[in-house]
């Protein structure tokens, strides 16, 4: 399974690593002009020709990086999918399924690409829209120091809060969550595949529909979990605020359980359609 992990690691990220590249460099120079935006502000006059130059340029950089991040984040997902469809559905799924390797091995192989390669444009995005954020406050006028001033006073309000043992421990509860969610993801599309493959024509329009029915699914249940906690919060109203904590923290156990179960059982199902319902001949 590790070695067809690095081969299909090697294989995509032969087509990723140079956008992401570019993305970098464009994100680094988008930074630089921010600096250089920062600087002039403080010395010269807006009306300053450098001053308009870098701005201008800043601009510039920032729309082109938000593009290009865009693209590589939809040519990611994109690519995985082709590439899991290609390697094992399609006109290479000859070799790869000759191979002395379980079925399970081989889907966890795909898989483990799906949730690297979808991780690291999440946190490659996240990190440079933080960078830009904060430099955005230092353009708009503010310094490091008040920004740091007034982190502190969120965290005092935080962890000096009477509530503060519970507050830590939803958002706790929301990070897994969101990294169960991540890996919720990323078994639906490997699902919506191998479902596609179960046709012989018509296969991209089964892979939408497998899509849709999966999120309307999901959806009834994030919203009967959504109005149920809304009810029970209004027929408590007179002690809102000493249940709240206990409801999200309950609800939010519930969802990892529900996701948590998803997340084994799309697995199985994929294993068993792939190896039990596909003619892979």
């Amino acid at each position: 399974m590790l070695k067809l992990f690095k081969y299909d690691f090697r294989a995509i990220s032969r087509r990723l690593v140079p956008l992401y590249l570019v993305a970098i460099i464009i994100g680094v120079v988008n930074q630089i002009c921010t600096a250089f935006v920062i600087h002039l502000s403080v010395n010269v006059s807006q009306e300053n020709v450098s001053f308009i130059i870098f701005y201008i340029l800043k601009m510039i950089f920032s729309l082109s990086f938000f593009l290009i991040m865009s693209y590589v984040s939809i040519l990611t997902l994109f690519i995985l999918i082709t590439n899991f469809n290609n390697s094992v559905y399609g006109n290479e799924g000859y070799l790869i399924n000759s191979l002395p390797i379980s079925s399970k091995n081989l889907i966890l192989a795909k898989y483990l690409n799906f949730i690297f390669w979808t991780f690291v444009s999440a946190i490659f995005y996240i990190v440079f829209y933080i960078i830009g954020i904060v430099n955005g406050i230092l353009v708009s006028g503010q310094n490091l120091k008040t920004l740091s001033s007034e982190i502190n006073i969120l965290k005092q309000q935080i962890f000096h809060n009477p509530y503060s043992g519970k507050i830590v421990g939803i958002m706790i509860i929301v990070v897994i969550c969101l990294i169960l969610q991540h890996l919720l993801n990323s078994w639906i599309f490997m699902m919506c595949v191998t479902f596609a493959n179960l046709v012989k024509s018509n296969k991209l329009v089964m892979g939408i529909v497998t899509y849709v029915v999966t999120g309307i699914i999901i959806g009834i249940f994030y919203f009967s979990l959504l109005a149920s906690f809304l009810v029970k919060l209004d027929s408590d109203i007179s002690i809102r605020e000493t249940i709240i904590f206990d409801l999200l923290r309950n609800y939010g156990i519930t969802y990892i359980i529900f996701v948590i179960l998803l997340n084994i059982g799309i697995f199985f199902l994929v294993n068993y359609i792939h190896s039990k319902k596909i003619d892979l001949e």
